[in-house]
């Protein structure tokens, strides 16, 4: 018998009671996102305190530095306690909102990770500089203070990749903000991004700097201050020398010799050869062991050398030449030297290479190029200010008048990422490399003016024909002394010098002259580049033109449909560095890309729009490579 019970009407949810649930929903959401308000001045005060803090430690104010980081982490703290609590998680899954509040989160955790990074800084920044240096004193390294600064290096490039990870989450654009937080991610990563490949650049050298400062065994250093009024192919002569032995950190300096209180020094011998070196041929002066351009070479070379003197196998070569040592005194303060007074950053090299005439004995002279060796240790090792004697030596291996050698493959590789190890540009394509050597003892290269002038021709397949001259003026003054110039030694004013071009990798000379006329030549191979060498004698006042012609297999590669030239240039550490000009001609049809839409040429080079590009510098001071790019 079927039932005769009704159903219960069904319960309808009424409009009212959604209306009002989503009210409620709202209302908590709009509660949860208060915080939030709060957050870009947080954001912002925390970053004005970092700029802060970067200020105080560049005008050297620690105690100003610790107070901005102090205030950087309160902000920080405040800023993340805004928008990781509850609200945040609950925003940060809202549809269309979500994007970004997460994004939002992700630079908060940025920042966080920048303050921490700040306040390790301004904590070892006091143990590796200063007076109350812990890392070094008086010349001694501390090498459990160095492990420990080591660690924290390693923690802070941890924190840099969990930065940079953060913002590389932060989307280009999101509703309702638009691009305003991917513009807030670009300014961070312009921060984060050169500190962080700065900790990788140097990473491989935080694994080896307490085994090259004697942590596991002592080791012996040869320390030469180079004179490069007198020249050889890598720079100025060295004619003064200091041994260093570092042991467990512990620094002790051997007896400061040159080339005329070495025994030995100044006769030919025989030592171990570099493998592959064409400038060392049989018995050789050890005052000529760093012919070689590549302080790869010249290094292991003159290490060689030493052991040969002294029967002792150095773990490596630091050489300085004096207008290094004049612009490292610049940071260090002066110092008072017998005879020559007190030397400052500006009178150094005029007053110890520059003078000879005024004081005429040789001896006195050497005894002041030995009194400053020890100094350039001395100021290297001090810790008042490492970060400015950093910046004057890397300024000063980029000029090739400061160089590291190791025998230690990874020390040596280590050094060699930060470009302190006096290597030769490496380049497939065109390259400028013109070194002179003084082939009669004499000072004249303190005169000596030259100017590198390159027309380069390129070809459709991005070969060159290179037209290359090189002008050298011996510009000395007139001869002052009682005797006849004897056209040799310290106060003559001529000049005797073997010029040399080395070829780009896989070139090969076409034509050889000197002031017009052809020279017979026999090129010989350093590791992969051709090089000649003819002798040039200069009387005061003359000069002299080399021009070389010579075929570039590569000087340029496709780009597209364009060609992109690519030049390196290396300098010689000259007293007057030289000037260097350069036009090339790309093949007809291109035009050189300067346009503001295309690639932009940089700096010394010009174009009037057509198919050749030139470059202009009267001071070829620095390491440079060069990509100039000609579109059809």
């Amino acid at each position: 018998m079927p039932s005769t019970r009704r159903a219960a009407p069904r319960r309808l949810i009424r409009p009212a009671t959604v209306i009002g649930g989503l009210l409620l929903l709202l209302v908590v959401l709009v509660l949860l996102a208060i915080p939030f308000l709060s957050a870009p001045g947080h954001a912002e005060d925390a970053r004005a305190e970092l700029t802060a803090a970067k200020d105080a430690l560049d005008a050297g104010d620690t105690d100003a530095a610790v107070a901005a980081v102090e205030r950087a982490r309160s902000e920080t703290d405040d800023l993340q306690g805004s928008v990781q609590g509850i609200g945040g998680d609950v925003w940060s899954w809202v549809p269309v909102a979500g994007g970004p509040v997460r994004d939002v989160r992700r630079l908060g955790n940025a920042l966080d990770q920048l303050v921490a990074v700040a306040e390790t800084g301004v904590r070892i920044l006091p143990q590796v500089r200063g007076e109350e240096s812990t890392l070094v004193d008086d010349g001694n390294v501390d090498i459990d203070v160095l492990e420990d600064v080591i660690d924290d290096l390693r923690e802070v490039s941890t924190r840099l990749a969990d930065a940079q990870a953060e913002l590389a989450d932060v989307a280009d654009s999101r509703a309702v903000v638009g691009h305003r937080l991917a513009e807030a991610r670009d300014q961070a990563q312009n921060e984060v991004d050169p500190l962080a490949e700065g900790l990788e650049t140097i990473d491989p050298l935080l694994d080896q700097l307490p085994k090259v400062l004697g942590r596991d065994a002592s080791r012996q250093y040869l320390v030469a201050l180079l004179n490069p009024a007198e020249m050889l192919y890598s720079g100025g002569t060295p004619q003064t020398f200091v041994p260093v032995d570092l042991d467990r950190g512990r620094l002790s300096m051997g007896e400061t010799v040159d080339l005329s209180t070495a025994p030995g020094a100044a006769q030919p011998r025989y030592w171990r050869k570099v493998s592959g070196n064409p400038l060392h041929r049989g018995q050789m002066k050890p005052a000529l062991a760093t012919m070689a351009p590549d302080w790869e070479v010249s290094g292991n070379e003159l290490a060689n050398a030493w052991r040969s003197l002294r029967g002792r196998r150095l773990a490596g070569v630091v050489v300085i030449d004096v207008v290094a040592l004049s612009k490292l005194l610049e940071v260090s303060g002066p110092i008072e030297v017998p005879t020559l007074g007190t030397l400052t950053g500006d009178n150094l090299v005029e007053k110890l290479i520059g003078s000879y005439d005024d004081y005429p004995d040789p001896a006195a002279r050497k005894a002041v190029n030995r009194a400053l060796a020890p100094v350039f240790v001395e100021r290297l090792l001090s810790g008042n200010d490492p970060v400015g004697t950093g910046r004057v030596l890397g300024e000063a291996a980029d000029e090739r008048r400061f160089a590291l050698y190791f025998r230690d493959p990874d020390e040596q590789a280590a050094f060699d990422g930060l470009g302190l190890t006096g290597r030769l540009s490496d380049s497939e394509h065109d390259y400028i490399g013109v070194f002179t050597q003084n082939k009669v003892p004499s000072k004249s290269d303190y005169w000596q003016r030259r100017t590198v002038s390159t027309d380069v021709a390129l070809r459709e397949d991005g070969s060159a024909r290179v037209r290359m001259e090189v002008e050298v003026h011996n510009d000395s003054p007139p001869y002052v002394q009682p005797v006849p110039d004897p056209r040799n030694g310290y106060f003559t004013r001529w000049n005797t010098l073997s010029v040399a071009p080395f070829l780009p990798t896989g070139a090969t000379f076409e034509s050889v002259e000197v002031d017009g006329e052809p020279v017979e030549t026999s090129p010989r191979n350093f590791f992969g580049r051709y090089f000649i060498r003819p002798e040039i004698e200069f009387a005061p006042q003359a000069r002299h033109t080399l021009t070389v012609t010579y075929d570039v297999p590569a000087a340029a590669v496709r780009d597209g449909d364009g060609l992109a030239y690519r030049l390196a240039l290396d300098p010689q550490g000259m007293v007057d560095p030289q000037d260097v000009r350069v036009r090339v001609s790309f093949p007809r049809g291109y035009a050189v890309d300067a346009s503001p839409s295309g690639t932009s040429l940089p700096d010394g080079w010009s174009t009037r729009g057509g198919r050749v590009a030139t470059y202009t510098t009267d001071a070829l001071e620095v390491v440079e490579s060069f990509e100039i790019v000609a579109r059809p």
